[in-house]
C-alpha cells in the first residue's frame, strides 16, 4: 500500500522540481495545460458545495446549542455560539490537509491542493491558506479572488501566501 501512494505523489507531482536552484512554482501551464483546464470555475462550483456543508453543518450545530443553551439555563450558549463559528475554519483546514488535499466540494468537482513542489500541503499551509481566504473574501466582496486572472497558474491571493496551487487531479481530467 506504501508503495502505491508513493506511486501516486509520484504521479500527481510528475511536474515538481528537481533542481535546488530552481523555484517550484507548479506545473508550467503551457507544458502541463489539464492541470489548469477550466481550473477556476471548478474552484468555484467547489466553493458553492462547500459553502452548502457548511451552512447545513452550522444550522445542525445551531439547533444542538439552542437546546444545549436552553438545558443549561443559558449559561453554554455564547461559547457553543462561538463554536459554531469555528466550523468553516476546521472544515477547510482538516480537509484540505488531509491525505485527499482536497474539501469534499473540490473532490467532487475534481481539484486538489499541492504545494507548489507537488507535495501534499501541510495542517499549517491549509489553515493558512483558509484563514487569508476566510478574511479577506468576504471583506472584500469576493473581488480579491480576481487575483487569479492576473497569473497564468490561477494562484488566489491565499494559494501565494500559503504557498499552495489548486489544481485539476490528473486522473480526471
Amino acid at each position: 500500500m506504501a508503495d502505491e501512494r508513493q506511486v501516486r505523489v509520484i504521479e500527481s507531482a510528475r511536474w515538481q522540481t528537481h533542481d535546488e536552484n530552481i523555484k517550484a512554482e507548479g506545473p508550467d501551464p503551457i507544458e502541463y495545460p489539464e492541470y489548469y483546464d477550466g481550473i477556476s470555475m471548478k474552484r468555484i462550483f467547489a466553493y458553492v458545495i462547500d459553502f452548502l456543508i457548511c451552512a447545513g453543518l452550522g444550522l445542525a450545530g445551531f439547533f444542538v446549542a439552542v437546546v444545549i443553551g436552553f438545558l443549561s439555563f443559558g449559561l453554554l450558549l455564547a461559547p457553543l455560539m462561538a463554536a459554531i463559528a469555528l466550523i468553516p475554519v476546521t472544515y477547510h483546514t482538516l480537509l484540505i490537509g488531509s491525505r485527499h488535499s482536497a474539501t469534499f466540494g473540490m473532490r467532487f468537482c475534481g481539484i486538489k491542493v499541492y504545494r507548489v513542489n507537488g507535495a501534499r500541503p501541510e495542517m499549517l499551509q491549509a489553515f493558512i491558506q483558509t484563514a487569508v481566504f476566510l478574511l479577506t473574501a468576504p471583506a472584500t466582496s469576493f473581488l480579491i479572488l480576481c487575483v487569479a486572472m492576473f497569473n497564468i497558474r490561477r494562484r488566489c491571493l491565499h494559494d501565494m501566501l500559503a504557498g499552495t496551487i489548486t489544481l485539476n487531479v490528473p486522473d480526471k481530467t
